[in-house]
Formats: C-alpha cells, sequence, structure tokens
C-alpha cells in the first residue's frame, strides 16, 4: 500500500470518527429550565415518569392519574405512580428515592409546596431529570397568578384554576346572587396546602373588597364529605341564619348539602365550590348548590406529559399554561377561571366524579 493511498484511508477513517460523534453528539438535546445549566437528555428518550400525587383516593386526583397515563400510553411511556395520602413527608421520601429509580422525568402534584422544592426545582434537574409541575405551584408560588405560577428549575407550571383570582371569581358569584349583607362560611384543605393558601389571600382579598360579607367559620378538613358535613352542622348550629357556604372542592360540597338538608335550610342557605365534577353538575341542576368552576385535573396531566415528550424532542415548551390546558368554555376569558352556574352548566364538561 503506498503512502498516498495510507493516507487517504486515515482521512476518511477520520472523517467517519467525525460524522459518528456528530451524530452522537445530535442525539443529545439541551433543555432549559430557566436554571444555570440546561438539562441534557437523549433525544426522545423519555420512557419512564414518575408522578407523584397527593391521594389516590380523591376524585379529582383520580382524574390526575388518568390523564397523564391516557397520555403517556400514546407514546408508549410507562407512568408510575407515587401515592403520598397526604402525608408530606411521605411524597418527599417518595421523590429522594426515584431520584435514583431511573425516570426520565417527573411531573408533580404536589402536597405542600415548599418542602418539595429543592427536590423538584434543584436535586431532580441537577439528576438530568426534567420536572412538570400540575394544578399546584412549588417554591411558595401558589399565591402568584400566571407565568408567576412556574417554579425556576422546573420546565414547566400547568394550572391556573387554583389560583387566588380563581377563587376570588366564584367568591364574587355569592355576591353576584346576593348583593346584601351576608353571613358566610369557609371550607378548605390542609393549612398548608398550596390550594389552601392560594384560597386563603383570595378570601382575605375579598371580604376586604366586600364589607357587607362577613366570615363567620372558616374550617381546615382533610377534604372527607363525611368532615365537611360535621363542620358545616357545627356552623349551622352557632349561625341558623348563615347564608352561604364556600368550599375549596366539590367534596366540600358533598357535606355541606346533607348538612343543610338536615337542618331545614335548603335553599335559603347558598352552596359554592371549585373544581365542578359530575357530581357538582347534577348538583347545580337539581339547586343543591349554586356555582362552582372549572377544573381539568385530567387535561393539565395530560398536557404535562406532552410538553415533556416536546421537550426531548428539542421543542421550546411555555413555562406556564393556564386553565389546566383545557379550551376555555363559552364565556370565559383567557387567564381567568370558568365560572359554573345552572345557565351555563350544559356547556361544562366535568372530568371527574
Amino acid at each position: 500500500m503506498t503512502k498516498f493511498n495510507l493516507a487517504k484511508r486515515i482521512l476518511f477513517a477520520g472523517a467517519a470518527m467525525t460524522m459518528l460523534a456528530g451524530a452522537v453528539h445530535a442525539e443529545d438535546v439541551s433543555i432549559d429550565v430557566g436554571s444555570d445549566k440546561p438539562i441534557v437528555v437523549k433525544k426522545d428518550g423519555l420512557k419512564r415518569i414518575a408522578l407523584f400525587i397527593e391521594m389516590a383516593t380523591n376524585t379529582a386526583v383520580q382524574s390526575t392519574v388518568t390523564g397523564a397515563k391516557e397520555a403517556a400510553a400514546r407514546h408508549g411511556i410507562t407512568v408510575d405512580v407515587f401515592d403520598a395520602r397526604f402525608d408530606i413527608a411521605r411524597q418527599v421520601n417518595q421523590m429522594q428515592n426515584a431520584l435514583i429509580g431511573g425516570y426520565d422525568a417527573w411531573i408533580v402534584a404536589a402536597i405542600e409546596g415548599q418542602q418539595v422544592c429543592d427536590l423538584a426545582a434543584s436535586q431532580a434537574p441537577q439528576a438530568g431529570i426534567p420536572v412538570a409541575v400540575v394544578t399546584m405551584s412549588i417554591c411558595g408560588r401558589s399565591t402568584e397568578e400566571g407565568e408567576k405560577m412556574w417554579s425556576p428549575g422546573t420546565l414547566t407550571y400547568i394550572g391556573g384554576n387554583e389560583s387566588p383570582n380563581s377563587f376570588k371569581r366564584v367568591m364574587q358569584q355569592m355576591v353576584i346572587d346576593h348583593p346584601g349583607p351576608q353571613k358566610i362560611a369557609a371550607l378548605t384543605g390542609q393549612p398548608l396546602h398550596p390550594i389552601t393558601l392560594a384560597f386563603d389571600k383570595a378570601l382575605k382579598e375579598f371580604l376586604e373588597a366586600n364589607p357587607q360579607v362577613t366570615l363567620v367559620a372558616e374550617h381546615r378538613t382533610d377534604y372527607s364529605p363525611e368532615q365537611c358535613q360535621q363542620k358545616v352542622q357545627t356552623t349551622l348550629q352557632a349561625t341558623p341564619d348563615l347564608d352561604a357556604v364556600i368550599g375549596v372542592y366539590t367534596n366540600m360540597s358533598k357535606g355541606a348539602v346533607p348538612a343543610v338538608e338536615a337542618a331545614g335550610l335548603s335553599g335559603k342557605v347558598r352552596l359554592y365550590e371549585a373544581g365542578g365534577t359530575i357530581w357538582s353538575v347534577d348538583a347545580l341542576k337539581s339547586g343543591s348548590i349554586s356555582a362552582t368552576t372549572g377544573y381539568y385535573r385530567g387535561t393539565a396531566a395530560a398536557t404535562a406529559v406532552e410538553l415533556l415528550v416536546k421537550a426531548f424532542n428539542g421543542e421550546t415548551v411555555p413555562r406556564a399554561v393556564m386553565n389546566d390546558g383545557h379550551p376555555l368554555i363559552p364565556g370565559e376569558e383567557a387567564g381567568q377561571v370558568g365560572v359554573v352556574t345552572a345557565s351555563n352548566v350544559g356547556q361544562y364538561v366535568p372530568q371527574s366524579p
């Protein structure tokens, strides 16, 4: 072999190695999560997602699981569900274990946004794991609105229908229905839950703007209808001239309705809630409740999966997606939750039982 041919072969081999290296490099995708360094993943490498939820027996949370799994199945992705059972220490432990569990991405529905902040917005991205946050904002952002609900270090936030302004929208419906002085009671979840924090901020601002409304009781609950029923019964005994009850979710209404009926106050004590379910639609039609708001936790989880897929394909995804990623219902404005009453209930399609 001549020196010339040998040189040609060496050049060809070198060029081939360069092309191969370029091809391997082209398979890497950089994902911007708003931190100092992007997350580098293999293109189309999303195969396993860890989904962290609050409580598997909660009907809204069940929609989260269904939405995530159905969307993932369309892409051949496996979703493992971690049920914290409303125990923040358990959720934190689950996330710590998942850091070394071989997961390509996380979807997080947090019980308490501050305690999972470091894991979801710092440790996970440092481990090369993009995180999509759904419904409840983390890192102290649950009382924000719009894109401010996104936490740097995470890929995206999908929700918005659990923000302070969303709760104020249904609170305002109480004043629309009954403009004069009135006494109300409120039912929330656990004190540090992101939804509770958002609701409390909304309630404070609503009461300041409507001095004719008097809050006579605010109860923390475990979201069970049974406990909510007990709380409303106690309130009605102490305040028989109560005008309305507002709750952060349908389960509050499920407990409030039998309490109001047992007290013989149906039609006198109005009930308002957030997170309209199939039950809520029937209750609006029967007149058992006066208003609810649109929750689309199934859509939010499905949107999280789709945005993760796009990110692993090298596409840019939005920092925040409002209205749970769901199309607006008639009469709903962009950036505002849709209030559902008896007048427009036929246009609302619930996602939870």
